[in-house]
């Protein structure tokens, strides 16, 4: 396993530790590790993930749940 995938995976372990219940995500060649983390930790039961392909509709949408999760 390489360090950004190693880094992924133990990021998104810790924030599910931490309570994180939604993840919006816009994919890209940079966020590949991320994306795929937050993906595998999904289907294991774990945060819902949003996908969204443009960042400004992801950004919004994140707003969005975590006025909703404050509330």
């Amino acid at each position: 396993m390489n360090p950004s995938t190693a880094f992924a995976a133990t990021l998104v372990d810790e924030l599910a530790r931490c309570g994180l219940t939604d993840a919006v995500l816009a994919p890209g060649s940079r966020s590949a590790p991320l994306a795929i983390a937050l993906w595998e930790r999904a289907n294991g039961g774990g945060p819902r993930l949003h996908v969204r392909i443009d960042e400004r509709s992801a950004s919004f949408l994140a707003l969005g749940l975590a006025s909703m999760m404050a509330a």
